[in-house]
């Protein structure tokens, strides 16, 4: 234990999920780590969370100045944790599993004594083909933004990953990633997910936490390399993330389209 604070600055962002009736619930509150690696999180509004509940949140320590490789030089973790405590708009999570990555290497672990990952029960099945017959604009208020966090459906609680992306004017969201990933295999189980915008660069920590971020409820859909808008997204999306060109080379690359179904949380700061 111990091990959160070697890497990630005390007072951070966290972009938390959980299943609510059936149903993925993402938030997004202020966080403060503890010495010991458990959580205090901070919500703008009030705490939707029980205690008990089972949660994932993704941490980062991105600032909005970095310039990206295919490196990746940020530490990111995705926290698997238990809801321990709840006072008002404030929770304490302590963890029960989690893994800190930098670029492609974990530095930093955690697995609570006993626990163990949920046995899969759910089928496997092909997503659809993506009904996009053309490609609308760029969304240009986003090309500066590189990063965000794909949420999908996973047992027990929801998986947190950091994705380059690529968006467009009818708030559609491009990304791309290997077959032989757990985020790949949670979407052929379950089409729903959800994806997190945020804009590091614009913010401040005591301001509404919840005025930076866009987050999508979204329904995933495949696009194959035949597909009529394969070649135009991969250019877009190496135009706006040049170190993902050496992805394109690998044969198991998998593109996708995330069609939004709903707008969990808005930006809405002026530019």
């Amino acid at each position: 234990m111990g091990e959160l604070l070697k890497f990630l600055p005390r007072r951070i962002y966290g972009v938390v999920c959980a299943y609510r009736s059936g149903l993925m619930d993402v938030e997004i509150a202020g966080v403060e780590i503890a010495e010991d690696d458990s959580l205090e999180l901070h919500f703008p509004k009030a705490n939707p969370f029980f205690s008990g509940e089972a949660v994932a949140i993704h941490l980062d320590d991105r600032s909005g100045s970095e310039l990206y490789s295919i490196e990746l030089r940020v530490y990111r973790c995705s926290y698997k944790g238990v809801v321990t405590r709840v006072s008002g708009a404030s929770m304490t999570v302590a963890p029960v599993d989690f893994s800190l990555v930098y670029s492609t290497r974990v530095v930093a672990t955690y697995r609570a004594p006993g626990y163990a990952f949920p046995a899969e029960k759910r089928p496997i099945r092909e997503l659809p083909i993506s009904p996009l017959a053309r490609l609308a604009l760029p969304n240009e208020r986003e090309r500066e933004n590189k990063l965000g966090v794909w949420i999908t459906r996973a047992e027990e609680r929801p998986h947190t990953t950091v994705m380059a992306f690529l968006s467009s004017e009818s708030d559609d969201i491009f990304l791309i990633t290997q077959a032989n990933t757990f985020k790949y295999a949670n979407i052929l189980r379950d089409p729903d997910c959800c994806f997190a915008i945020d804009h590091r660069g614009s913010f401040q920590f005591d301001r509404a936490i919840d005025w930076n971020y866009t987050i999508f409820k979204a329904r995933a859909f495949a696009i194959p390399p035949d597909h009529a808008i394969f070649a135009e997204v991969q250019a877009r999306f190496v135009e706006k993330n040049p170190w993902e060109i050496a992805f394109f080379s690998d044969p198991e690359i998998k593109m996708f389209h995330l069609a939004p179904v709903k707008i969990l949380y808005a930006d809405i700061i002026e530019r």
